[in-house]
């Protein structure tokens, strides 16, 4: 009776040893090429694209630092950088970095007071989160969503967003179509701090890039580690 006690027991030992090497293992999937990953499933690997894009503003790459790129932290607002923060002075030409229909574009945008702005993001400590309205009302300023369709990845619907500009060019409208490469605005630092105290210092071009089917929206760069983020990113451009 003991025998068969101690080798059960020694047989719930190696199953229960072996089921977390087997998550372990999951979770090591190799994520070199990858535009984002959540699983086996849902996930974008670059040679599944049907076409690169062009940058928002050809002189200015994908930049090194981490801060700049998806997945860092925005404390100042609990939430995380999803977008790609390009240092284009104040007032520099943005493009569309593929072609598509005008989704959202607000030319008339005017910046909230630094009192205010400051209560909003009072508002996102409290709930230790950035609410989507603040989100998208504020903290973007003047921006552009674009809506590539199926162009770009073959089973993602891709969505870019221009977001700081100091202006919005004329006739890009909500409807309108655009051809990749050309010019939908400015650089700028509306939606900032910066804005809301009416200088013009910080400007940049915050653009994120989203990826959505019917499981969800994913962001370029998501869930990929740090030391392949830029490389991977860089492979979605010419």
């Amino acid at each position: 009776m003991y025998k068969n006690i101690s080798f059960s027991l020694i047989l719930f030992l190696l199953i229960g040893c072996a089921v977390p090497t087997s998550s372990i293992n999951s979770e090591l999937t190799p994520k070199n090429e990858y535009l984002f990953y959540i699983n086996e499933e849902i996930n974008l690997h670059a040679s599944e694209l049907l076409q690169t894009i062009q940058l928002p503003s050809k002189d200015y790459p994908v930049p090194e630092h981490l801060n700049l790129l998806p997945n860092a932290l925005r404390e100042y607002r609990s939430g995380s950088h999803h977008g790609i923060d390009f240092a284009i002075p104040l007032n520099g030409p943005i493009m569309a970095v593929s072609g598509g229909i005008i989704v959202r574009s607000n030319p008339t945008h005017s910046d909230v007071d630094i009192d205010t702005y400051n209560a909003f993001l009072e508002t996102t400590q409290e709930l230790s989160k950035t609410p989507e309205d603040i989100y998208h009302y504020i903290l973007l300023g003047k921006s552009i969503v674009i809506d590539h369709g199926y162009s770009i990845a073959p089973n993602f619907r891709t969505i870019s967003v221009y977001a700081h500009l100091s202006s919005i060019a004329e006739g890009i409208l909500p409807g309108a179509k655009v051809e990749k490469g050309q010019l939908v605005g400015f650089s700028g630092n509306t939606g900032t701090s910066s804005g809301a105290l009416r200088n013009d210092k910080g400007a940049h071009l915050h653009w994120e890039l989203y990826f959505e089917d019917a499981s969800g929206k994913y962001f370029l760069g998501q869930n990929i580690p740090p030391e392949l983020l830029k490389e991977n990113i860089d492979l979605l451009f010419e």
